[in-house]
């Protein structure tokens, strides 16, 4: 009993120490200031009822438990791993990344996130539920669930699977990231991208808002730095 009871305060405290060490800096979100036509954009496309919802505030600070680490199976660009499950003392929780990238997901779906297991491939795509205060919805490979989610914190400041902006062409609406991977953002975006600079952190999703007029960009990038998204394709 001593030995179960102390392994229950480990994982309780084991998250709070990960993210109190000072050698791993997440990259923080929403550093940089968006363009009036980048923020007019967004707005539009999120509609009225979207736009109005506030974004949901909290912190991290008691942690229910968090998975090992383990060596990915490999998936496309779009494809992220679970590392870690936190729960949060105020009935929240929240799902880690491979990146080290942290995302609130909405309350109601905290029953199904704790099913999900270290090692889940999974995507990120926008969330297009009405009424909704989160922007994106992640979505399990393994069991075909999804959750509503925010950005909570950025990737992890040049880390292993962290991945940046090392060359950019506004002209031509193209990016370099430093994985060496090309993409090309759609021009439906072009008024969020033109604030896009190098050195921006971007995580990599799966674009769920395709259009007739450009229904070849199949991905979704966010840039955190932006806290926006474009929409694009790799090439």
């Amino acid at each position: 009993m001593k030995l179960l009871n102390s392994l229950v305060l480990v994982s309780l405290i084991l998250p709070s120490i990960l993210l109190a060490d000072g050698q791993d800096q997440h990259v923080a979100i929403g550093t940089r200031p968006m363009s009036e036509e980048a923020v007019a954009q967004i707005e539009a496309e999120k509609g009225p009822a979207t736009a109005a919802a506030e974004e949901e505030e909290g912190t991290l600070e008691t942690a229910g438990y968090i998975f090992d680490r383990y060596p990915p199976i490999y998936y496309s660009n779009s494809h992220h791993w679970l590392s870690a499950v936190t729960v949060l003392d105020n009935n929240q929780y929240t799902l880690e990344f491979e990146d080290g990238a942290v995302w609130k997901i909405n309350s109601y779906d905290g029953v199904k996130a704790l099913n999900w297991r270290a090692n889940d491939p999974l995507t990120i795509t926008q969330n297009n539920r009405w009424f909704s205060k989160h922007d994106y919805r992640i979505i399990n490979k393994s069991n075909g669930t999804s959750v509503e989610a925010n950005l909570f914190l950025g990737p992890i400041e040049q880390g292993q699977y962290s991945k940046y902006i090392v060359g950019i062409d506004h002209n031509r609406r193209e990016i370099m990231l430093s994985d060496n991977t090309h993409w090309e953002i759609s021009y439906l975006d072009s008024s969020i991208f033109k604030d896009w600079a190098i050195k921006d952190y971007i995580i990599i999703g799966t674009n769920s808002n395709t259009s007739i007029w450009d229904s070849g960009s199949d991905s979704l990038l966010i840039n955190v730095n932006l806290n926006n998204n474009t929409r694009a394709k790799q090439f």
